[in-house]
């Protein structure tokens, strides 16, 4: 799921992420914590399923959202991934619209 040097910190006393619901070493509550990272999580699941439909607008979309969520250093490459393949996809119809365009 989430690889250790990717999890994130205790907001109160900067702990590393041990995901159970409380600080190991300040006892706050990372019950909020923990639903904006599995939200995130599955985000980026359903980014990389529009990835492998060729939806590339909707996977930079779900990328997007999973980054403003829980950023992480894969959810970033992903986004990035999304990005360009959906600039690359634009960039080719508009050269087939312009192919079509120009007379014979």
């Amino acid at each position: 799921m989430i690889e250790s040097r990717e999890l994130p910190k205790c907001p109160v006393c900067q702990a590393r992420f041990r995901e159970s619901s409380n600080c190991p070493r300040c006892g706050a509550d990372l019950r909020p914590l923990m639903t904006l990272i599995a939200r995130a999580y599955g985000l980026r699941l359903d980014a990389n399923r529009a990835l492998q439909a060729n939806d590339f607008e909707r996977a930079c979309k779900l990328a997007c959202q999973a980054q403003a969520l829980c950023s992480t250093p894969k959810g970033e490459d992903l986004r990035l991934l999304s990005s360009w393949l959906l600039v690359d996809k634009s960039l080719e119809l508009q050269h087939l619209l312009g192919d079509e365009a120009k007379p014979a």
